[in-house]
């Protein structure tokens, strides 16, 4: 029964891989300093507020986004693993204002949280980024809702690099 529970988590697990021009360091430092990744993180059109930014094992990027017109909405990354240059694992949610976990505005079956894994190498001056991210603790009906979001998560992670590429450009 482990078996088939492990490789159903597999098999919803979403992967991203981009490869950015800059060093290492300097996207590096974009994903761990709140000023920098204050100005990218989050899908093309919000304006992002951190509330909370403990870069280091145990601790929270409490954020808002905001959108023109309508209420924020709350995320957060509660950061498991640092290996500095190499490898961030964090558990994503959505939160509400005092940092705890929330439900997602638009689903009841969405999992509560995303475990990401960045993993950072350069070559050539260039930076190459995988991301893995996979539900975590969720039931069977939250794996199927997360697998179903593969093509919102192409659009948003998607987004989100592209604008951590803009922001490498001109930063």
């Amino acid at each position: 029964m482990s078996q088939s529970n492990d490789t159903a988590a597999k098999s919803v697990a979403f992967e991203m891989n981009r490869v950015f021009d800059a060093p290492l360091e300097r996207v590096w430092q974009a994903w761990s300093e709140a000023d920098q990744i204050n100005r990218w993180w989050g899908p093309a059109g919000c304006t992002l507020e951190t509330h909370r930014f403990e870069f280091r094992p145990g601790g929270f990027f409490h954020y808002a986004m905001k959108f023109g017109g309508v209420p924020a909405m709350w995320g957060r990354f509660n950061y498991r693993e640092i290996v500095e240059r190499e490898r961030i694992v964090w558990l994503n949610s959505f939160a509400n204002e005092n940092c705890g976990i929330a439900r997602a505005p638009f689903s009841e079956v969405c999992p509560l949280e995303i475990e990401n894994v960045v993993t950072f190498s350069e070559a050539d001056g260039k930076t190459a980024i995988a991301l893995r991210a996979a539900p975590f603790g969720a039931s069977a009906e939250e794996q199927r809702y997360f697998d179903e979001l593969r093509p919102s998560l192409e659009q948003g992670f998607g987004g989100t690099f592209g604008q951590l590429a803009d922001f490498l450009r001109g930063a």
